[in-house]
């Protein structure tokens, strides 16, 4: 080979692997940084295993590394498990974080409070509360929805409308202050009657017309059938229990550049959960036995997110 066909060779050579050069350095600019892997977890029932799938599949549709450890445990577990670094994110309901994980009795007035609260109080240990969902998943008391409309049910306190009430619910809801004890101190439902029931039964026991109300979980998938009305709490004695994402900061670093879109996709999520949208999804999963998976994507897709 001669020198002047040697030497175009090597500046080919050359060019092609300065353009290798130069596409790698976009393409990891454009990417999570290496080793920075979100490692979603949730905690050990459906609900949870919904929005778990949710989270992780609509990361993954924007390009970020994810694991997803599904029925981690009850609170307690699962913070321990977001601490520890075995996993770096998960849904958790703001009461939760409030109560159970810092112990406060002393509550803001209003749910932007409760959040607030969370933010404030797990800044301190290095971990950042995303946006709240519109829905939230409280106890809470329905009643036949032909009965809201014939006495004007809208609030807990407008039971006080109707004759000889009496209410449905598992026997430790009785003597608890976010319970019936709050419902009679809060808002005057001394002559409500209480049965005790199993939490399988209540609704059993309203289409019998056994009990007048019952006392329902926000998000169970039986209301999204129509037939009953879930009275509002307008003085929070149930609490606050929309939900929040908790993420480590040690993710959001190593995410760098990429952070900010790891921020706005979980909290396009969020945006988009309100409580029709849970139920149903709920109800899909518990009653038409889809998958939790199938759901989250079927919505997303649905939603633009997936």
């Amino acid at each position: 080979m001669s020198r002047k066909k040697w030497r175009s060779v090597m500046i080919i050579g050359l060019l092609a692997a300065l353009t290798a050069a130069l596409l790698s350095a976009v393409t990891a600019s454009a990417a999570p940084k290496a080793g920075a892997t979100v490692i979603v977890g949730s905690k050990n029932f459906t609900e949870e295993y919904i929005l778990g799938e949710l989270y992780s599949q609509a990361l993954k549709a924007k390009g970020f590394s994810v694991q997803y450890k599904q029925s981690i445990g009850a609170t307690e577990v699962i913070d321990t498990a977001l601490t520890s670094g075995k996993i770096n994110v998960y849904p958790e309901y703001i009461g939760e974080i409030d109560q159970t994980v810092f112990h406060k009795t002393v509550l803001p007035k209003t749910a932007k409070g409760w959040w607030q609260l969370a933010v404030k109080l797990n800044k301190a240990r290095g971990i950042t509360v995303l946006n709240p969902t519109p829905f939230f998943d409280v106890d809470a008391i329905a009643v036949r929805k032909a009965d809201a409309q014939k006495y004007g049910l809208k609030t807990v306190a407008d039971l006080k409308k109707v004759p000889n009430a009496s209410i449905g619910a598992r026997p430790e809801f009785k003597d608890r202050e976010e319970g019936f004890k709050g419902m009679q101190d809060v808002y005057g439902l001394k002559k409500m009657k209480y049965v005790s029931l199993d939490q399988g039964l209540t609704y059993q026991a309203l289409d019998q017309k056994k009990v007048f109300s019952i006392d329902v979980f926000s998000t169970d998938p039986q209301l999204a059938s129509g037939k009953y009305v879930v009275l509002t709490d307008p003085k929070l004695i149930f609490g606050v229990q929309n939900v929040a994402p908790e993420v480590s900061n040690k993710l959001l670093t190593a995410l760098g550049s990429k952070a900010a879109q790891f921020k706005s996709t979980m909290n396009a999520v969020s945006a988009k959960l309100t409580q029709a949208a849970i139920l149903a999804m709920n109800a899909a999963v518990v009653n038409n036995k889809q998958t939790p998976h199938a759901v989250a994507s079927k919505f997303l897709k649905a939603n633009g997110l997936g």
